[in-house]
């Protein structure tokens, strides 16, 4: 993505499914304006601390306390970004050797299941142990590598039982041909795509793993400790960090709850550090998870006090945020980017889609985006949001902007769940100041059923 000097450049400049990294020129950094959020909290549940400028683990006490931390978010909060921030701060020989892994990449987001993350991780990490030439042990490698081929035994027994075609285990694969690591990560290449495969076939290997699950983890933590002491020994690294992005992408909240609060006991058994998205409506059993992982919350931007000031940092990040996307020649002046901002309520991917649908609206041989293009645009999106809103729903909002009138905070409950999940509402700061989507303030619905203006 580039920066935009033509209209028909915006669409690519605004993408709003293309998270950036900090190392991208669109990158800006909102750390100081997310209310509580701070990226302290997570280094100090990660056990790192910054010593002369560097991130440093000190893995000798922590030997055995192994970090699941959930970091929990609205979507289009810039989590992907976060993340990416924390792999190029903690990725060094002083802290982690982290092992990114996008599961909406590369996995099947229809049928995921926890296994199926797990296998990843593992050739994930397989991976960039070969990129970065590291040297592991062959016993380990082999010992690994025999446990799989003899799943891959009893997986094709079951297979052929039921009629089914065969898969392949072996080791003539193109990564490193005749060395163990290569070998282990193409037998790992070849179970993740027969996870993908037909629905019999991959229910075959998960409940195989599943049966020998005990085993499998009892491997995998070895596995993880080894190459935790070959780190240290290289000097590339204190101890593996996996960050797994990408579960509240999957295709239902069911397939979402499964992995998280159904899997949580086989996710405990799994001893290495590991920062997981987690999807927005399981924030609520933030008491349950804190059972086996931490949970810090990665809200959206104020961009407005709950008395209607204006959040004069967080509107200036903003604008550097549409500066860098979109060059300010292609507006009529500073009130249409502000306009803009106003109405993004605080969220990057909303502030999107509001730029691309005025870029839509302008006439092309203007070369100008003017602020009735971008009304025109956040009238468009309000009047969709509020289109499949129900009673009851206009009825917990007016409760809401009731409370946000006197200054109440705002709790807790199913219904109020349920239109956060729908990016109705939007969340800031402890989680207590709650308010409605201001694109949705300006539908003509909302203001029917709550403002009460026709």
């Amino acid at each position: 993505m580039k920066k935009a000097f033509k209209l028909d450049e915006i669409d690519a400049a605004v993408n709003k499914f293309h998270p950036v990294t900090p190392d991208h020129e669109f990158y800006v950094n909102f750390e100081n304006v997310r209310g509580d959020f701070q990226e302290r909290d997570v280094l100090r549940i990660l056990n790192v601390t910054i010593q002369n400028g560097k991130h440093v683990f000190n893995y000798q006490p922590n030997r055995y306390n192994k970090t699941i931390l959930f970091l929990a978010g609205m979507r289009g909060s810039g989590k992907t970004s976060e993340l990416a921030k924390y792999k190029q701060h903690l990725d060094t020989p002083d802290c982690f050797f982290v092992v990114m892994c996008n599961v909406d990449d590369e996995l099947d987001m229809d049928k995921i299941e926890y296994m199926d993350i797990l296998i990843f991780q593992l050739e994930k990490l397989l991976k960039k142990a070969e990129e970065s030439s590291l040297d592991i042990s062959n016993d380990i490698l082999e010992s690994m590598q025999k446990w799989f081929e003899n799943r891959g035994k009893e997986i094709n027994r079951t297979l052929k039982a039921d009629g089914s075609a065969e898969m392949e285990f072996g080791t003539d694969q193109p990564f490193s041909v005749g060395n163990l690591l290569g070998q282990l990560l193409g037998i790992t290449a070849k179970i993740k795509t027969g996870l993908s495969g037909s629905s019999e076939r991959a229910e075959t290997i998960r409940t195989n793993f599943k049966n020998r699950f005990t085993d499998f983890s009892a491997k995998f933590n070895t596995f993880i400790e080894q190459v935790n002491e070959q780190l240290r020994r290289e000097n590339k690294g204190k101890e593996i960090l996996f960050i797994v992005d990408g579960l509240e992408k999957t295709m239902s909240a069911d397939t979402r709850q499964k992995i998280i609060m159904e899997e949580s006991n086989r996710i405990r058994q799994i001893k290495a550090n590991t920062i997981f998205t987690l999807p927005i409506e399981l924030m609520k059993e933030e008491q349950r998870i804190r059972q086996f992982g931490e949970i810090i919350t990665f809200p959206f931007i104020k961009v407005k006090e709950r008395n209607g000031e204006p959040c004069i940092k967080a509107i200036q990040l903003f604008q550097e945020f549409v500066s860098k996307r979109i060059d300010d020649t292609l507006f009529d002046g500073k009130e249409t980017v502000l306009l803009a901002i106003e109405y993004s309520g605080g969220s990057p991917r909303q502030l999107l889609r509001i730029l691309e649908q005025a870029n839509w609206f302008t006439d092309i041989e203007e070369g100008v985006i003017r602020q009735a293009n971008m009304q025109k645009a956040i009238e468009k999106l309000g009047n969709s949001i509020a289109r499949y809103l129900e009673t009851d729903d206009f009825q917990l909002l007016e409760k809401l902007q009731n409370d946000l009138n006197e200054g109440n905070p705002v709790g807790f409950d199913s219904s109020i769940q349920n239109l956060l999940e729908k990016e109705i509402i939007f969340e800031y700061n402890d989680g207590t100041y709650k308010r409605v989507n201001p694109l949705l303030e300006i539908s003509k619905l909302y203001k029917h059923n709550v403002s009460k203006v026709n």
